[in-house]
């Protein structure tokens, strides 16, 4: 049998060991459950999601079904800044990045449930799941898709990257707006000269893969 040490406030570990608890015994069930949710999320994309995301993602699948297509992270990154009202968005806005005007009617559209989640949304959201286990919160919610969206494994990560925006960046964000919801102070990006250096290094990789699709064209 395999041996994960667990670490536990003292305090913590006095009253769990004074009330007699199986700390291996509890330590496997729980672990069997995030399994268990992780296999259903990857599997049916289903997840203990806040209402607000539940509704932006049906809202996405409302969408892309009457093109045809599945929702990707990129579908599911905008549907969040478009609702607008939100706590991933709210954090994106404070951090720097002009979104468009809320829309949040257009979120709470019914899905007809022929579109799927493509398999760049279920890693987002996945990685986000993990996200919100590690912050210790119940429900996976806006906040921890933007997180997981700036990752350094995300299809995103270059966008947040170029606006010097890193995924540790927006959790200390999503913190501060956590413990006081009305706050205006922010975690400030990289400098302009980074982010214009980011910028330019983008424009030029944009510019040589149309260069080269020209190429093959001709």
């Amino acid at each position: 049998m395999g041996k994960v040490n667990v670490y536990l406030p003292n305090d913590l570990e006095r009253a769990v060991r004074a009330a007699g608890l199986s700390i291996s015994a509890i330590c496997q069930a729980a672990l069997q459950r995030e399994l268990s949710a992780l296999e259903r999320l990857r599997s049916e994309g289903q997840a203990p999601y806040t209402p607000r995301l539940r509704a932006i993602l049906d809202g996405a699948k409302a969408d892309q079904a009457r093109q045809g297509r599945d929702v990707t992270a990129l579908d599911l990154a905008g549907a969040i800044a478009r609702h607008g009202e939100n706590l991933g968005a709210r954090t994106l806005t404070a951090l720097g990045i002009e979104l468009p005007e809320p829309q949040p009617e257009s979120a709470a559209a019914a899905t007809d449930g022929h579109s799927r989640l493509a398999p760049d949304a279920v890693d987002v959201l996945t990685a986000a799941y993990k996200v919100a286990a590690e912050m210790r919160h119940q429900h996976l919610g806006t906040e921890h898709v933007v997180i997981a969206l700036a990752a350094e494994d995300s299809p995103l990560h270059d966008v947040f990257s170029v606006l010097g925006i890193s995924d540790r960046l927006v959790q200390q964000q999503v913190e501060r707006l956590l413990d006081n919801p009305w706050t205006t102070d922010h975690a400030a990006p990289e400098d302009n000269t980074a982010r214009l250096d980011r910028l330019d290094q983008e424009v030029q990789r944009i510019a040589a893969e149309i260069a080269n699709l020209r190429a093959t064209d001709a």
